[in-house]
């Protein structure tokens, strides 16, 4: 099932390739893009790019997030980007236990590198509401690097040099570049950089507008002013591009496009190229950035593998060969690597499976920092830390120490809220740290808080604790049984008697 779609009837609801089939004829009531909604809210300007690729009515939902009107079972219905998801999990869960003829429950999903945390966290409630457990949320290049990897037998060991790979993915609404390095039994991710408004979906608005102008001068019809024209169109450039892909040139048919027009065309390979060249400008500008931030050079790179369907276009491939002036690699199935990736993630984290060890180190897309409420009793305190950097490992702990006397907050914030998809809000949580006073010789307490970037890319304020010193007296037997007093080390309270309680807002 390709296509994430959900369309809804008056009698039924429709997901997948059978919302893709009736999508023409009921344009109001199909969703597409649905990851491209996930985790933000109506007033994002990006919600407003998403307008021009899906035909449904976007509105505002509950907490302000993006929702979509259609009308369901006679009805009219808002559901929430999270809602539509689950919708189509559900499906997949469904497929997936009647291919197996077994209850499925865990699942591994992928998502692009720049989602952030409140769109990993819609996510990982649309799995909820599916009734799955999610086991890991992947990066999707990640999970393409995991599949390459995992049936190598030919790794480097020891100290020998770590073959690097570049995985290119360009698919219907995204391009990400991920450069890993590769050792027998583990993979790290060096750098990823992304471009989220270059895909598939980019290069057929490309053509629509090509033949639209080509129409209206031919047929004197406007197809911007229909909308069912407008997808007609949009359905057989798709159509033409992939032909383009094998072939000089390709026809263009579109039957009674509006107003009971015919209407046909012609466009050469070469004539797609022109087409799409402010795109193809933009090619180079991923890839540079992902070599300047794993430090490496295009000499460093031992192979360039390409994923996604939109890779198979030749004035692309061209592109990313010229940059790195060496032939590219496709020994992986482009359509189904990143899927591929993820059964791989799955079996490895599920009891029953034997598969080969495999460790993954996925990196952090954003710098998040934490601020906190000044100390009164400690003027000259900082109050903030940018605690887990860029390209930090993930997952990953870090132990955050404060000295207080009373109890505080803490919020945890993207630290560069400029280079967030969209207008997102840094804002990523609020947490509340009690059972603070003053200890036995009215000093500060010492508290440790646990932060975690976990297996999600989710960040988590997982537990914390106080420390305090005290005196033991130890009776020490040595010859003529002297008695003596040896101060302890700071030693750690048992968790029932000294961890915090924290609150999530």
């Amino acid at each position: 099932m390709s296509s994430s779609l959900v369309a809804f009837g008056p009698k039924s609801r429709y997901v997948g390739e059978a919302a893709k089939t009736q999508e023409i004829s009921n344009l109001k009531n199909t969703v597409s893009n649905l990851k491209r909604l996930a985790g933000r809210k109506f007033n994002d300007p990006e919600v407003e790019i998403e307008k021009q690729f899906i035909a449904a009515d976007l509105v505002e939902a509950k907490n302000g997030d993006v929702g979509v009107k259609v009308k369901y079972l006679g009805q009219d219905e808002v559901f929430s980007a999270t809602q539509l998801m689950a919708m189509y999990l559900t499906k997949i869960k469904a497929t997936a236990s009647a291919e197996l003829k077994l209850p499925v429950s865990d699942i591994v999903l992928s998502v692009p590198p720049w989602f952030t945390d409140p769109q990993r966290r819609s996510i990982m409630d649309a799995a909820e509401i599916a009734g799955l457990k999610l086991l890991r949320l992947m990066n999707d290049t990640t999970a393409t690097a995991l599949g390459w990897g995992i049936t190598k037998l030919d790794l480097p060991t020891g100290e020998e040099k770590p073959r690097r790979v570049c995985f290119v993915d360009i698919g219907h609404s995204n391009y990400t570049v991920s450069i890993v390095s590769f050792k027998k039994g583990e993979l790290t991710v060096l750098a990823t950089a992304f471009d989220r408004h270059f895909g598939g979906r980019n290069i057929d608005k490309a053509l629509i507008d090509h033949f639209a102008d080509v129409f209206k001068e031919k047929y004197k019809i406007d197809i911007y002013t229909n909308a069912k024209a407008y997808f007609r169109v949009a359905a057989a450039v798709e159509k033409l591009k992939k032909v383009l892909s094998a072939n000089a040139q390709a026809p263009i048919n579109v039957e009674s496009v509006m107003n009971d027009v015919d209407a046909s065309s012609m466009l050469k390979r070469e004539g797609l190229g022109e087409l799409i060249q402010p795109l193809l400008a933009r090619v180079t500008v991923p890839l540079e950035e992902a070599l300047a931030e794993a430090k490496l050079t295009k000499d460093d790179i031992d192979a360039i593998e390409l994923v996604g369907g939109s890779t198979r276009v030749p004035s692309l491939k061209e592109c990313i060969s010229e940059f790195f002036g060496k032939p590219l690699s496709f020994t992986l199935n482009q359509d189904e690597a990143i899927a591929r990736g993820c059964a791989f993630a799955c079996a490895i984290l599920s009891p029953v499976f034997r598969v080969r060890d495999f460790s993954v180190h996925d990196i952090l897309s954003y710098p998040i920092e934490f601020t906190w409420e000044q100390s009164p009793d400690i003027p000259d305190e900082d109050t903030s830390l940018t605690v887990f950097n860029k390209n930090n490992t993930v997952p990953s702990t870090k132990i955050l120490t404060f000295y207080r006397k009373e109890p505080f907050d803490l919020e945890a914030k993207y630290a560069e809220p400029e280079k967030l998809p969209g207008k997102m809000s840094p804002w990523i949580g609020r947490f509340s740290v009690k059972g603070v006073h003053p200890d036995s010789k009215d000093d500060f307490m010492i508290c440790k808080l646990k932060a975690r970037v976990n297996l999600h890319g989710v960040l988590n304020i997982e537990g914390g604790f106080f420390v305090e010193e005290v005196e033991v007296e130890e009776e020490i037997k040595e010859e003529g049984d002297v008695s003596v007093t040896v101060p302890s080390e700071p030693s750690f309270q048992t968790p029932s008697m000294a961890k915090p309680v924290f609150f999530v807002c």
